[in-house]
């Protein structure tokens, strides 16, 4: 019944009984049978108006319901396609090696700051998530960034205070570099000269495994570069396209917090990616990656649980996914296929997203 129509009753029902109560010449059984019938009349105004109510609610609920479902589908740029078993032991890095399609996953698996080799590699599929071999590789300390050199044959990982090189086919350490003063290595990044940076988030430096073309045997790992500016750099990218080193920091240690620092790899100068807070974010920043056109970083913020979207140019920002748990760590992506990959550390898993854009 329509509003209108319950109006109509309401106003005829009100006009019946102010008719019973004024005519005293009514018959009593008339009096009760008219009053039988208005009394049913009310209820079904009652029981119409309830439902006109009811569905007012509902539909104002599915209209409130669309528009919010519609600003999330705006707002959505990415599809969750699959997750690991909870089988990995404080996952901090993934790094995808296209020559074997697999990802490989660096597990602590105890204290970060411990040489107690109990840390190793994991190997995972990038299609559905199933770990293919949960002890690749063994008998690491606490195994953090890694990072894939350009012809695919060498798997290169920080490990406290050395970086390891492991030939990915013979799954053998080929050499371990350590770092003179380094306490707390952390992330690896390759330049397309086949560079390798290191970075240490205690003692605010950024080592470089420098190649030389002509004898391996001098192959060193020094500090490049160490600045209190760095902030506590953790994740690294190397955007080769304007030829700088992008850094991720965390802060320190016992209170993260800090932003996005941009280091010029011709003359080592440092400056700050936007405003942080504003045009870039401020937080526990870990993992750093780009798109294939090198307009946008992907960047985690491990206490928060999140994933931010960076314009490169540093003029905005926005969070990307919203993971709800703590330990957003070292991500890892796949540009030809837009695939994201998060290690979450405290629930020992990859979760993996796929971007729409």
């Amino acid at each position: 019944m329509k509003e209108n129509e319950v109006l109509g009753l309401l106003i005829i029902s009100n006009s019946s009984w102010t008719l019973i109560a004024n005519n005293k010449r009514l018959p009593q059984k008339s009096l009760v049978l008219a009053t039988l019938f208005l009394v049913a009349i009310s209820g079904i105004m009652l029981f119409n108006g309830a439902g006109i109510n009811m569905i007012n609610n509902i539909n104002q609920a599915q209209a409130q319901g669309q528009a919010q479902e519609q600003q999330q589908v705006g707002q959505t740029k990415f599809n969750k396609i699959w997750e690991t078993p909870v089988d990995l032991k404080n996952p901090e890095s993934v790094v995808y090696a296209p020559k074997q399609n697999l990802l490989f996953v660096s597990n602590i698996n105890g204290e970060p700051d411990q040489k107690d080799q109990n840390g190793f590699i994991s190997t995972v599929s990038p299609s559905n998530g199933s770990i293919v071999e949960l002890n690749w590789f063994t008998g690491l300390n606490a195994p953090k960034g890694m990072a894939v050199n350009n012809n695919n044959s060498r798997l290169y990982v920080s490990d406290i205070t050395d970086l390891v090189e492991i030939d990915i086919d013979g799954k053998k350490i080929v050499k371990r570099f350590n770092a003179p003063g380094s306490a707390f290595l952390n992330d690896v990044a390759v330049d397309n000269q086949g560079n390798i940076y290191v970075s240490d988030t205690v003692t605010n430096t950024i080592y470089k495994l420098d190649r030389d073309a002509n004898n391996s045997n001098n192959t060193t790992l020094q500090a490049w570069l160490q600045s209190p500016q760095l902030n506590g750099p953790n994740g690294l990218h190397v955007d080769n396209s304007k030829n700088r080193l992008i850094v991720a920091s965390l802060g320190e240690m016992s209170k993260p917090g800090a932003g996005i620092e941009v280091v010029d790899l011709k003359n080592k100068s440092i400056s700050s990616l936007g405003k942080e807070g504003l045009t870039s974010p401020f937080g526990g920043l870990d993992g750093i990656e780009s798109d294939a056109t090198e307009t946008h970083y992907y960047v985690t913020d491990n206490p928060a649980g999140r994933l931010y979207d960076v314009n490169a140019n540093g003029s905005e920002y926005s969070t990307l996914i919203e993971l709800g748990t703590q330990g957003t760590a070292d991500l890892g992506f796949i540009p030809s296929q837009s695939i994201m990959i998060i290690p979450v550390m405290q629930d020992n898993k990859l979760v993996a997203y796929k971007l729409v854009q």
